[in-house]
C-alpha cells in the first residue's frame, strides 16, 4: 500500500488517523510536530501522501505545506483541520493541496479523501 506521513499536534486525532490508515494496510509515519518531518521528507524514502493539520506551532500547516512542496513536489498533501473557512480553503487550494477534510471528521470522509488522492481512477 502507500507510505503516508501524518503531522498533527492533536495527539488523539494523530492516533486515530494512524490506526485508521494502518488498518487499511498503509505504512504510516505519525508526528506531532512539523519540524520532526524533515528527515522523512528529505530522505528519499518512498512517500505517497502527506496529511497535515493547519493550526500547529511553531511551524503551522501552511508553512509545512511549503516545506513538503520544496522537498517532495510530487507528493500530494491532504489537509485535515477544524479551521477550514473560505480563506483557509482558498490558501490550501492555492498551495496545490490535493484535498481537505474538516474536523471533526468521519472515518468514511478520511478514507474517501485518501483513496481519491491515492487511486484517482477508482474514485469515479
Amino acid at each position: 500500500m502507500a507510505a503516508i506521513l501524518i503531522v498533527d499536534d492533536d495527539r488523539p486525532v494523530l492516533t486515530t488517523l494512524e490506526i485508521l490508515l494502518r488498518s487499511e494496510g498503509h505504512e504510516v509515519h505519525a508526528l506531532e510536530r512539523a519540524e520532526e518531518a524533515n528527515d522523512i521528507l528529505w530522505s528519499g524514502d518512498p512517500l505517497d501522501l502527506v496529511i497535515t493539520d493547519l493550526r500547529m506551532s511553531p511551524i503551522d500547516g501552511i508553512q509545512f505545506i511549503d516545506v513538503v512542496k520544496e522537498a517532495r513536489p510530487e507528493v500530494p498533501v491532504l489537509v485535515v483541520s477544524a479551521y477550514l473557512d473560505e480563506p483557509a480553503i482558498a490558501e490550501v487550494e492555492r498551495k496545490g493541496c490535493a484535498g481537505y477534510v474538516k474536523k471533526p471528521f468521519t472515518v468514511d470522509e478520511v478514507l474517501k479523501a485518501v483513496n481519491r488522492i491515492l487511486k484517482p481512477e477508482a474514485a469515479h
